[in-house]
Parts: C-alpha cells; sequence; structure tokens
C-alpha cells in the first residue's frame, strides 16, 4: 500500500496529511485526509485511480480541473465527490477556497484486476470514469466509513477495509464505467434521453455555442417538449441545458485565453456575454480569477487563430 500513499504525496504536495491509512495493513485501498490550500495543484498523469470526498468544504468556493480536455467546475461543498481514473492527464486543477478537509481513497491496480477477472471481460476504468459531483449516497456512505476508519482504528478495520474496496470498486464499475454504458445503449436511466438523442443534442450545442441558444430551441432538436427535454437532458447527463451550455462556453473561453491573444472583449461576445465585465464576473465566480489573471497564468504562448469556431 505504500505505492498508494506516495502517489498522494506526487500529486499534492503542497496539501497538509491529517491521517493516512499508512501502516494499517489494508489491502485493496489506502486513505488520506487531508487539507487543501487554495491556489493551483501541479500538472499529473494520475497513476492511481482515486475517489475524492470533501468532508469539510466551503460554501463558495469552487474546484476547476481538467482532464484529457474535460473541463468540470464544481463547487466544494461538504459531500462533494469526485472521481478520476488512472491514466488521466490532468493539466490543471484549481482550488478557489481552501478545503479544511478532504479524504483521498486510492484503488489499487490489483483490486481493479481482480474485479476484471470475475467479470465477463476487462473492466476499462478509462478517461469515462473521470467525473464531478457525483451524487452518489451509496459512495458517499462508504467514503464515511472509511473516513471513521482512519480516524480510529477498530479491531476488525483490515477486514472491512478489504471488503470495502471490492464492494466500492464494483459499485462504480455497474454504475459508471463502459459496463453500464452498454446497458444504458439498450435501455438507460429511466426518464433519459436515449444514446442517439444525446448525441444529436450535445454535437447541436458545441456547433452553436456562439449563438443566443434556449432549451426550448435545444428541445426541438430533440423532438422533444421543454419541460420532459429538460428532465431527461439531466437525467442523461447529471447537469441541466443551461448549466451544461454554461461550461461548454467557459471551455472554449479558456482555449481561447490560453492559445490566442484574442481580445478579452472578443472572447465575451463570442461566449454570449452582454459585456467584458459580465464576462469578467462570471469567468472568476467559476474559476476564482479574472481571463485576463487566468492568460497570463497560461503555459502556452499566444498565437493567433484565423476565426471563432
Amino acid at each position: 500500500m505504500n505505492s498508494l500513499h506516495e502517489h498522494g504525496f506526487q500529486k499534492f504536495p503542497d496539501a497538509g496529511l491529517l491521517v493516512s491509512s499508512r501502516g494499517r495493513g489494508w489491502s485493496g485501498l489506502a486513505a488520506e485526509l487531508r487539507a487543501h490550500p487554495s491556489g493551483k495543484i501541479p500538472d499529473i498523469c494520475s497513476s492511481k485511480t482515486e475517489i475524492t470526498f470533501a468532508v469539510r468544504g466551503t460554501r463558495d468556493g469552487t474546484v476547476v480541473r481538467r482532464g484529457n480536455g474535460n473541463l468540470q467546475v464544481t463547487p466544494s461543498r461538504s459531500g462533494t465527490i469526485w472521481l478520476c481514473p488512472k491514466g488521466v492527464e490532468e493539466d490543471e486543477i484549481s482550488i478557489t477556497e481552501a478545503i479544511p478537509e478532504v479524504l483521498h481513497v486510492y484503488i489499487s491496480d490489483e483490486q481493479i484486476d481482480t474485479l476484471s477477472a470475475m467479470a465477463s471481460r476487462p473492466v476499462a476504468f478509462d478517461a469515462s470514469l473521470y467525473r464531478a459531483g457525483l451524487e452518489d449516497e451509496f459512495v458517499r456512505q462508504i467514503c464515511l466509513r472509511i473516513l471513521a476508519e482512519i480516524r480510529e482504528e477498530t479491531a476488525g478495520g483490515e477486514t472491512l477495509m478489504e471488503h470495502l474496496a471490492s464492494v466500492l470498486l464494483t459499485h462504480i464499475c455497474g454504475r459508471y464505467t463502459e459496463h453500464h454504458a452498454a446497458a444504458s445503449r439498450i435501455g438507460g436511466p429511466v426518464g433519459a434521453l436515449d444514446q442517439r438523442r444525446l448525441k444529436r443534442v450535445l454535437e447541436y450545442i458545441q456547433d452553436n455555442l456562439e449563438t443566443d441558444l434556449t432549451v426550448a430551441e435545444i428541445a426541438a432538436v430533440a423532438c422533444l417538449s421543454r419541460h420532459h427535454f429538460a428532465r431527461a437532458f439531466k437525467a442523461a447527463t447529471g447537469q441541466s441545458p443551461n448549466g451544461y451550455i454554461g461550461v461548454c462556453r467557459i471551455n472554449r473561453a479558456l482555449s481561447w485565453l490560453s492559445t490566442s491573444d484574442m481580445p478579452l472583449a472578443e472572447i465575451a461576445f463570442a461566449c454570449r456575454f452582454s459585456s467584458q465585465s459580465a464576462f469578467a464576473r462570471a469567468f472568476r465566480r467559476q474559476l476564482g480569477r479574472s481571463p485576463g489573471e487566468y492568460r497570463k497564468e497560461s503555459f502556452f504562448a499566444p498565437r493567433a487563430i484565423s476565426a471563432v469556431r
């Protein structure tokens, strides 16, 4: 289990370690409770599959992270859950407000191999498992039990953690990996958009981000009423249509800020904000800093792009 703890020290060098399972003899998983300061976490390619749980979060803070190009902006409130599979290239993790207590649970490769051997086909813990803001009470309760064990060791702790590692991994596999996706393509979650309509809707949103998209307009693409579409979209993606559009627009703005010298006013207009100041306020609210500050922090040298896309 030492290699699992080494992953935590490599990924979170500035986060204070409050308590750890190191030396407990656990198998299948390891856990650490850390205090995260505000600021940026160094870029890293995750070497372990990780479940992160905000034990004591913040009221107004957010966590901004981007793995394999997938941007996620999530409130860092108590109870928030993030997933990160092994092999995801995280090129940005920013914390806008210090988070007092965060539980990190690292799953061993051996545990995943064991589950794959028991399954009908190998379990694909790939980039599709990169999730944020999960509403999953089962995972939350397991995290709370792991937290209790690292805070106060019990006589049966080793056996219990080995069992919880298997249960936790099996649950995640069944609900969030390609095994679940295959079942969703057949039937899908009750009330959710089917994969064909969802693909059409997401492509339409990406192609029309520079227009004044409305939920009614997108619902028409899905051939559904506005009310029915809004519920079905959230059931399929976990986000409201407007929330998803907002994240896509901020993601596009981040790309322009990092890879071009496009003026901020033009970016604001292209992202459908009423003014540059409105864009700056929304940007700071979600990422904790201004567009100009983000551009200065970018690792990419500005270069012109020929057209807004």
